[in-house]
C-alpha cells in the first residue's frame, strides 16, 4: 500500500531542494525565504477551511483521501509565487505558463506552473497533483504550455496568501503599478 501522505511530504522536499539550487540573478532580493515559502505553501494547501473557500468541491473528497493536497492549487500557487518573488524593479523572474483543454496526452487537462525567464527552468509547485495507483507521479506535458499574463486580480490567490499572513493584494497592486499595468 502506497503511503500517500509520505509521497506528499517527499514532493515538498523535492521542491525545497529544487528551490535551493535554482538560478537567480545576482540582483535578486527578497524579504521571504524561498524554501520556507515552499513549505508554507505546501502546508497551507492542506488547510480544510481554505480548500472550501478556493477550490471546486467536486473532487475534494477524493483529493483529500489520496493526500493530493496540491491538486487545484497550481494556478493559485504559481500566481502567488510570481508576484512574491520579483526583481527589485518588480519585473518578473518566473513567467506564468499554462495549458488548458488537453485531451490528447495522458494527465492533467489543465495546468499552470512557472518558468524562470532567465534560464527556462520549470518550477511547478503542484507537480505532484497527479499520481497513479502505484504512487508514481504522472508526467506533465509542459511542452503544451503558453505564457500567461500575471497582471490581474486573483481573489482566490489573495485568500490563499492571507492564510500565510501575506498581503498579496497590495503586492500585486504595486507590481502592476511599477510595470504600468494599471
Amino acid at each position: 500500500m502506497v503511503n500517500k501522505k509520505k509521497l506528499y511530504d517527499e514532493a515538498t522536499e523535492k521542491l525545497v531542494k529544487q528551490v535551493e539550487t535554482m538560478y537567480l540573478p545576482a540582483e535578486f532580493q527578497t524579504k521571504y525565504d524561498l524554501t520556507e515559502i515552499v513549505r508554507r505553501f505546501r502546508e497551507t494547501f492542506k488547510n480544510p477551511s481554505l480548500r472550501r473557500l478556493v477550490l471546486n468541491p467536486k473532487y475534494e473528497k477524493e483529493r483529500v483521501h489520496n493526500a493530493r493536497f496540491s491538486a487545484g492549487f497550481c494556478g493559485i500557487a504559481s500566481y502567488t509565487w510570481n508576484h512574491l518573488f520579483r526583481m527589485p524593479d518588480r519585473t518578473e523572474i518566473w513567467r506564468l505558463k499554462q495549458y488548458s483543454g488537453n485531451k490528447t496526452i495522458y494527465g492533467l487537462s489543465d495546468h499552470v506552473w512557472l518558468e524562470n525567464k532567465f534560464d527556462g527552468s520549470i518550477l511547478d509547485l503542484a507537480f505532484d497533483q497527479s499520481i497513479d495507483e502505484e504512487g508514481t507521479f504522472v508526467e506533465i506535458p509542459y511542452f503544451l504550455g503558453e505564457t500567461a499574463d500575471s497582471n490581474f486580480d486573483f481573489k482566490r490567490a489573495f485568500l490563499f496568501a492571507k492564510r500565510m499572513n501575506i498581503d498579496l493584494e497590495n503586492i500585486v497592486f504595486i507590481n502592476m503599478l511599477m510595470n504600468q499595468k494599471i
